[in-house]
């Protein structure tokens, strides 16, 4: 609690009367309150206190005449009524319906930390006593958090929305209702198709259209978190960060060994941060006390910049020390990818500090920027095996220090949800993404993390995307303090690339964000279900429910990691194996049947054969990922669906969407006529009414349209081969609109 300000005013003439009689009075608030005025009383003090998560209130101690509350549109008045009685027990605790009426009433001005406070009537009066003092103390506590929820007005716009003003050269100065994402009016998700309404630029009004929710196609797919309404709601607050005006310097950070938080060096700003986002993890379960100063620290924008860098790290790590250019990254399929393009362009700004020997096939020319980083999936235990820059044929598994190798886990994996086992014998090769290291991610293990598989790495990229929100870019990796040098001095080359003042340097916006946020996730006990992970699992706890109940038993595909990770991994029946088309990236099953737009994953593999894990007659067309990180009523709605056709496969979900069995007539009947070879949407309908005469029209319509929809994103997807990084799929297929 921080102490604002006191004020001390003389206190006039005081009677004496029997100590037991005075009373404490606690008056919840609600809102903003413009003026407080006394009648009768004289205080002898008035406090005033921020206490964040206490709520709104005013305290009223050491009276001795009954305070009578009233509310007008001039403000709060406390007015001095009879004596109280000088015998029996003090009235002390918070005003109840018994004592109080309550109405909302604008009040004192939020300018001034003042609140709305109720209108208060008291029902019972006290009894009397012959002689009273006019004495009281007050205390206002004000919540900054609720005056925040207020002014930005936290809870007043459905799910997966928030309340915005755009100026007024955007959407015509739309003030109302945003979606999440992209933040376009009339509250519904760009992405979704046949929403309820949509914004007319014509009329600069939201209208309604002929759609509705329980026929909307949803798009799930990528890991945009949307949890917000749920989470403050079973949680009671919303989370708030600070960051008033304290300093103007630029900002100083240090890595390796000279960015020890616990160290002398003085020149880092984050070093508290890094001390902090330590403590998380222990909070968390991720990492034991004792084993906190093994591990250095640095901070990040998010999980994909810091597994890049512990990528990059790696491979400059590697081109320093050997005579490796090619250099290839062992990943157990289906794999999570980054930007290896990318990362190999880092690592070759670095290419005079590359090794340079007669043994090497590069030799003379091994300071030429040539690394290329490489992924190599595989399923065990068939390890595989590359030539290396000496000509000599490495297996991945291999304890040489001249190996091309090195590993990358994401723990627990996405999206299989799996905990995989590390390959390579040397930890010192291989760096995890713990994005989704959080307690609500273990749904299998009572949403304790599972310390004892947590795999032994090098470093580790964690954020708070996963847990609070992607729009907010912060994190932080960490590293072995006992990590060889040559690691250490590459990995902190390339950390202190992105302290450049030409790359942006980093705010203390994110550290410190972050590390607020971080204090406020440890309020609590995780086992607490008003805590924001506590929240967290409850809400991931019900959604996997409802998904495994709505599918379990289904004919048609079966959940793979019920309840692993966060998200859900399908693989279809044999019945309904190779239905999906080549050259389709979403599942067209999920878009044509249950009106959602999920992916197939198909690039997850790394070129890796799924028929030897899954087997035999699986192909990577034969999966279907799903997010679940959209709000809880999609999820609700999805299994309404899914129950509808598992149940019976000659049934559609609504009208014009196909049921089990039309999918499978048409997807047989666009391999026997090569449908997927005819551009023209006429030519494809013309061409399917004579193959199934019976399909409706309506249901024909939407097919074709969902067809033409994947057909744009194929082409635009395709530009991200081979290495399908996130940030190329966001481009390709959920920037913009017109991405879908």
């Amino acid at each position: 609690m921080k102490f604002l300000s006191s004020i001390v005013l003389a206190a006039a003439s005081i009677a004496v009367v029997d100590a037991d009689c005075l009373s404490e009075i606690t008056i919840p608030l609600k809102a903003s309150v413009t003026g407080l005025k006394l009648m009768g009383f004289d205080p002898t003090s008035v406090l005033r206190y921020t206490s964040p998560g206490m709520g709104n209130k005013i305290v009223l101690k050491h009276f001795e005449a009954e305070p009578l509350v009233d509310v007008t549109d001039d403000g709060v008045t406390i007015t001095a009524g009879d004596p109280c009685l000088g015998t029996g027990d003090p009235l002390s605790g918070e005003t109840s319906a018994a004592y109080v009426a309550l109405g909302v009433s604008s009040l004192f001005s939020k300018n001034t930390y003042a609140f709305t406070l109720a209108t208060l009537l008291f029902a019972t009066p006290f009894a009397s006593a012959d002689t009273c003092s006019n004495e009281i103390s007050i205390e206002i506590y004000t919540d900054i958090a609720s005056i925040i929820e207020e002014d930005y007005k936290i809870g007043e716009c459905p799910t997966e929305s928030f309340y915005y003003k755009h100026h007024e050269s955007v959407f015509s100065g739309y003030e109302g209702c945003v979606a999440e994402k992209y933040l376009t009016p009339c509250a519904y998700d760009f992405r979704d198709v046949n929403t309820p309404k949509e914004f007319d630029s014509s009329a600069d009004a939201c209208v309604a259209t002929d759609g509705s929710y329980e026929d909307l196609t949803f798009w799930i797919k990528w890991g945009d978190p949307m949890d917000k309404e749920e989470l403050v709601a079973r949680t009671g607050s919303t989370p708030t960060v600070l960051f008033p005006l304290t300093r103007g310097p630029y900002p100083s950070y240090k890595s390796g060994l000279a960015g020890d938080e616990t160290g002398d060096e003085v020149m880092d700003d984050a070093k508290t941060a890094k001390a902090v986002a330590k403590d998380f993890l222990v909070y968390i379960g991720a990492l034991k006390e004792e084993d906190k100063g093994n591990w250095l620290v640095s901070m990040t924008e998010g999980a994909e910049n810091g597994i890049q860098m512990l990528w990059a790290g790696k491979a400059l790590e590697i081109a320093q020390t050997t005579c490796n250019r090619d250099i290839y990254v062992l990943m157990e399929a289906p794999a999570y990818g980054y930007s290896n393009s990318e990362i190999s362009e880092w690592v070759n700004r670095y290419a005079s500090s590359f090794y340079s020997g007669e043994e090497c096939l590069c030799y003379p020319n091994c300071n030429e920027p040539t690394v290329t980083v490489n992924n190599v999936g595989f399923f065990p235990p068939d390890i595989p095996s590359r030539l290396g820059g000496d000509n000599i044929t490495y297996s991945a598994d291999s304890v040489s220090l001249t190996s091309p190798w090195f590993e990358s886990l994401v723990f627990p994996e996405n999206p299989s949800g799996r905990i995989k086992i590390p390959q390579l014998p040397n930890p010192n090769r291989r760096v995890c993404d713990g994005v989704y290291v959080w307690p609500m991610y273990f749904y299998f293990n009572d949403f304790t993390i599972p310390y004892d598989d947590i795999p032994d790495c090098a470093g580790w990229s964690y954020a708070i995307t996963k847990g609070y929100s992607a729009s907010v870019r912060a994190g932080f990796i960490t590293y072995k303090k006992d990590a060889p040098d040559s690691a250490t001095s590459a990995l902190s080359t390339i950390i202190d690339s992105f302290n450049s003042l030409g790359y942006g340097s980093y705010s203390e916006w994110s550290w410190s964000g972050q590390m607020q946020l971080q204090e406020y996730f440890m309020s609590k006990p995780l086992d607490d279900p008003t805590s924001w992970i506590g929240a967290y699992s409850s809400i991931m706890q019900e959604k996997w429910d409802v998904i495994n109940e709505a599918f379990e038993g289904c004919p048609i595909l079966t959940l793979t990691n019920y309840g692993q990770g966060a998200y859900a991994f399908f693989i279809f029946n044999d019945e309904y194996l190779g239905l999906q088309p080549d050259s389709m990236y979403d599942s067209a099953f999920f878009h044509d049947v249950l009106g959602v737009i999920s992916t197939t994953y198909r690039w997850g593999f790394r070129g890796a054969d799924p028929a030897t894990y899954y087997g035999p007659g699986v192909t990577t067309l034969d999966f279907v990922r799903m997010q679940l990180y959209r709000d809880l009523n999609v999820y609700n709605e999805v299994a309404r669906r899914a129950k509808i056709i598992c149940s019976d496969p000659e049934t559609s979900f609504c009208d014009d969407s196909l049921s089990p069995s039309e999918f499978v007539a048409v997807q047989e009947a666009r391999k026997r006529r090569r449908l997927h070879e005819v551009e023209s949407r006429n030519e494809r309908r013309s061409l399917f009414k004579e193959e199934l005469p019976l399909l409706s029209d309506r249901k024909l319509e939407r097919f074709l349209d969902n067809w033409a929809m994947r057909d744009e994103m194929d082409q635009k997807v395709s530009a991200c081969a081979p290495e399908y990084t996130m940030s190329c799929l966001f481009k390709a297929t959920g920037r913009n609109g017109e991405d879908y």
